[in-house]
């Protein structure tokens, strides 16, 4: 009489286990997993790099700005994709927990500051070409230009030039709320403020 129990169960056991090296590992309590905290730094450095340059080119001649503007719209293009890497990640990968000691509603609170923020880095990057369309220049990346999507317009040109700039200020809003606020967990709660950098901790 032949068994299959102990074959069955044994091929079970062996499917079980591949579907757990699958999954992404669940982090510690107040740490985020490796990708999350590459596309982090990533990011941050991207964008500090952006940040330099958008403070240099308005106080740069108007006959000097070209490589200054052609690096904007490249890194502008590179912190869009490692944005949408980043927002896929948050709703695919594991997500982190809060540090012992500080309130979930706390932690989801730092969660929701920096979705809204990854959210309007997206926005900017989707309205900045428009912006530059509409006002008659080519968008740059590397040294090579982007197909032009629509021809010059003034009643595009406002608009986006508006809500560019508005949403410039909004992620500065955000980033201080950030840091206010992580400060402010920090005091009362003793979590740290390392978590207010890129890196595992969160």
């Amino acid at each position: 009489m032949v068994h299959f129990g102990r074959p069955l169960a044994t091929m079970s056991a062996v499917f079980v286990n591949a579907g757990d090296h699958r999954m992404p590992e669940l982090p510690q309590a107040g740490r985020q997993d490796r990708i999350a905290t590459w596309l982090g730094w990533l990011l941050f450095v991207s964008f500090v790099a952006l940040f330099i340059n958008i403070v240099n080119l308005p106080r740069t001649p108007l006959d000097q700005r070209a490589p200054l503007q052609m690096l904007h719209d490249s890194l502008g293009f590179v912190v869009f994709v490692l944005v949408i890497g980043r927002l896929v990640w948050w709703f695919r990968g594991p997500a982190p927990s809060a540090p012992d000691g500080l309130p979930a509603a706390s932690f989801n609170f730092n969660r929701a500051i920096l979705l809204a923020l990854l959210l309007t880095f997206a926005g900017e990057a989707v309205i900045g070409p428009f912006y530059a369309w509409a006002e008659g220049r080519n968008v740059g990346f590397f040294g090579t230009y982007l197909p032009v999507l629509m021809q010059p317009s003034e009643s595009v040109r406002i608009p986006t030039g508006y809500l560019h700039s508005a949403l410039g200020f909004y992620y500065l809003m955000l980033v201080t709320i950030w840091l206010c606020f992580g400060a402010y967990q920090h005091l009362r709660y003793r979590v740290g403020l390392r978590r207010l950098w890129p890196g595992a901790a969160v």
